[in-house]
């Protein structure tokens, strides 16, 4: 079967026509070629599975973008062709091309985005013999169900050793393992249902679980009877949160006018703490301090969390729901391309190389790393 041309700019389809791998595991060839393939797969499988108009896209979209990050990870070491980091690599180049899909919706973009993000995970599984436990965590954060099937096409569309048998426990896994797990914790969708419905206790519970790897107090949050009493805390503070260019500001100041806004720039909070995991845990609890003082004069407050790593970004969130006061993420979604547009039309323009480095920095979130999120 031959599929038509891959929904892709020239130039990235170019490299990965020159982006090699390694043989023993892809004897089909570049990236490109496996692409092709994987995709040829999706076609001939994908109605073997129970799949929605929805699945379907998010599928095919994954299986187009899931190794367009070994474009930029690609090395030739110890004698073979390794792309050490490629799943999350590519998601800053996936993101960029499905914001100009208007047919994938918000909800779909993100479940190809995690596809993309966490493609490798089954395999490694599988072969490191991991705990169901795992397995359970990651369905917190993306759809199993899919993970799966997807799997399926991904190994499907390469030539490599041992792929009858590795198939044959790809199909255990999808067919057998995921569905286990499921069974225990709870679909993805279904997951996310009872964490909106949860109040902010619950949520907080939830999230102390996330972190501790521990799915088993998130199976008992799921049977436990919630409490009237705690829906609201009263204070909250919007987290936004996307590169330079996103749209933040002018969100803020059309939607929210009389939300009181608070730089975290000007209180030291800036990237280049990163390094710095001592002055990352100073300079939030100097801005702690004052934090609590704006909530008692306003109640409701804004924070620009503009390309904050990961781990600046959840330790400012841990420090807020340390306060009881609900939290909400907005997130500020944008194509490059529209970003650099944006950024010609300035008074004075930054350093074009700098806006690309800051787009390629911007990673997923956990769906319940906030009480709630929101995706602009």
């Amino acid at each position: 079967m031959r599929v038509k041309k891959l929904p892709l700019p020239l130039p990235l389809l170019e490299q990965m026509a020159l982006t090699r791998q390694n043989p023993r595991y892809h004897a089909e060839g570049s990236v490109l070629a496996h692409t092709e393939y994987v995709v040829e797969k999706y076609y001939e499988l994908h109605e073997q599975f129970d799949l929605c108009e929805s699945d379907r896209r998010i599928l095919y979209w994954a299986a187009v973008l899931h190794d367009t990050g070994k474009t930029v990870t690609t090395i030739y070491e110890e004698g073979r062709w390794r792309s050490p980091g490629h799943e999350k690599a590519g998601l800053p180049i996936a993101r960029n091309i499905l914001m100009q899909q208007e047919d994938v919706s918000p909800i779909e973009r993100q479940k190809i985005l995690n596809l993309v993000r966490w493609h490798g995970f089954p395999l490694q599984w599988i072969r490191k013999s991991r705990k169901l436990d795992e397995l359970k965590h990651l369905g917190t954060r993306t759809d199993l169900r899919l993970l799966g099937i997807f799997t399926t096409f991904d190994f499907h569309g390469r030539d490599c050793e041992y792929k009858e048998h590795t198939l044959d426990l790809i199909k255990d896994f999808q067919s057998k393992i995921v569905p286990h797990a499921e069974y225990e914790l709870g679909s993805f969708d279904v997951l996310q249902k009872h964490y909106q419905r949860w109040n902010m206790r619950h949520k907080n519970a939830a999230w102390k679980a996330i972190r501790m790897g521990n799915p088993k107090f998130v199976e008992r949050l799921l049977d436990a009877e919630l409490s009237p009493d705690y829906k609201r805390f009263g204070k909250k503070v919007f987290f936004t949160i996307g590169p330079p260019l996103s749209g933040k500001t002018h969100y803020l100041t059309q939607q929210k006018p009389d939300l009181y806004r608070i730089d975290l720039e000007e209180f030291g909070i800036h990237e280049d703490l990163f390094e710095s995991e001592f002055m990352i845990k100073r300079k939030i609890v100097e801005f702690k301090h004052s934090l609590v003082i704006f909530l008692n004069r306003y109640r409701h407050v804004a924070l620009d969390g503009t390309n904050l790593e990961e781990k600046v970004r959840v330790s400012i969130m841990e420090m807020v729901r340390e306060l009881e006061v609900e939290i909400e993420y907005m997130v500020f979604e944008s194509s490059l391309e529209e970003i650099l547009k944006r950024n010609v039309r300035k008074e004075t323009p930054s350093d074009e190389e700098t806006i690309r480095k800051m787009y390629g920095r911007w990673d997923l979130i956990h769906p319940w790393e906030a009480h709630s999120i929101t995706y602009q």
